[in-house]
């Protein structure tokens, strides 16, 4: 199977036949579908082996690294979707289908509502307690029933380059770039370069700031 463009594939779970019906999207670890079974909807990710050029996994199977960290966040309370399979043979994930709004599209709105940011800023003080960080990127977040959830099972050590007030929320800020970004996939219009992953900071540090002030 490719799974690059697996829309229309049948793959067999341990809750029967799934369809694939709907690319979600793509991250550094692993290609994310709806997934449809008599039953429901389910996400299911690849996934993939592909070099990041600001990151490494090292030679661990990205498979069992997403099962111990789902484990870790749901531990420690972080809101995930629940895991259904991991299945290393077949190099795949089958988690629940989050139904709600994509973080990214609310700052492509600038329509963020403030229960948002505060429970993001709520994660992060409990992953910092904890020494860690999860990617705060805005695809990695969906709001349902005035609930943030954390839908990719991603952390780190905790780093202070890499977290919620130095570098997620300036993607947050950012949304006349995330709308550009997600039109022409130019990284140019949130990173400060194209292979970096540092995003662009200085007109949105007054909104970051405000945004610190109130909630961390």
């Amino acid at each position: 199977m490719d799974i690059t463009n697996s829309v229309g594939e049948r793959v067999t779970t341990k809750l029967g036949e799934v369809v694939i019906r709907k690319f979600l999207g793509k991250g550094k670890s692993g290609y994310s579908y709806l997934a449809e079974s008599n039953d429901g909807e389910y996400v299911i990710k690849f996934m993939h082996y592909e070099p990041c050029t600001y990151y490494s996994f090292g030679d661990a199977n990205k498979v069992d690294l997403e099962v111990e960290a789902f484990q870790k966040l749901a531990s420690l309370g972080i809101k995930v979707p629940r895991l259904i399979e991991a299945n290393a043979e077949s190099n795949f994930l089958l988690k629940d289908y989050i139904h709600g709004e994509l973080v990214t599209d609310l700052v492509i709105a600038d329509a963020i509502p403030e229960f948002c940011v505060k429970q993001v800023f709520d994660m992060a003080k409990v992953l910092k307690d904890a020494g860690l960080n999860i990617d705060y990127f805005p695809d990695n977040f969906v709001v349902m029933n005035e609930e943030l959830y954390y839908v990719d099972y991603e952390y780190n050590q905790y780093d202070p380059s890499w977290d919620l007030p130095n570098w997620g929320l300036y993607y947050w800020a950012n949304s006349l770039g995330m709308k550009k970004y997600k039109e022409t996939k130019d990284a140019l219009n949130i990173n400060q370069s194209a292979d970096s992953g540092v995003p662009i900071k200085r007109p949105f540090e007054g909104r970051v700031k405000s945004w610190c002030e109130s909630f961390g």
